[in-house]
């Protein structure tokens, strides 16, 4: 997990186990890990914590990683309550950082039932089975498209 300028992404990689050239799967590995990206997305959507659903908008798929935009989604995915060290408030002036509590946050659940933070990991526990059954169907589409 990386922050990023414009976003932060998770980070999904899978193998490919078959008996040719490693040159040949490049492009179709390539796609395939854009379409299990996009599964993942939409699988992880339900977790991901949302008052107006801005946070599930403005999420993209790039290649074959899913981004959350912003330090705001970094925020929320570790779900610890962040204050201003001088003002103890949650609300920081612009350019000042916050420091993290061990305050949990509640994430308010009207919009998605199972918002929660660490939901990749949520949603993984749940969405597995599909991912790999998807990442396998998506691999040997591209590779009979060749």
């Amino acid at each position: 997990n990386v922050p990023l300028g414009s976003g932060w992404s998770l980070m999904v990689k899978f193998d490919i186990q078959v008996d040719i050239q490693s040159d040949v799967l490049a492009e179709p590995a390539s796609r395939a890990e854009h379409i299990l990206a996009l599964q993942i997305k939409k699988d992880t959507t339900p977790f991901v914590p949302a008052l107006t659903g801005s946070l599930s908008t403005r999420t993209r798929v790039e290649e074959g990683t899913v981004i959350y935009p912003g330090p705001y989604a970094r925020y929320l995915y570790y779900g610890k309550l962040m204050l201003d060290p001088e003002t103890g408030s949650s609300y920081a002036t612009k350019g000042k950082s916050k420091v993290k509590t061990d305050k949990d946050l509640v994430f308010n659940q009207a919009m998605h039932v199972m918002a929660q933070s660490h939901w990749f990991e949520a949603s993984k526990a749940q969405n597995l089975k599909r991912w790999i059954d998807v990442a396998d169907k998506a691999v040997k589409d591209e590779l009979n498209r060749k």
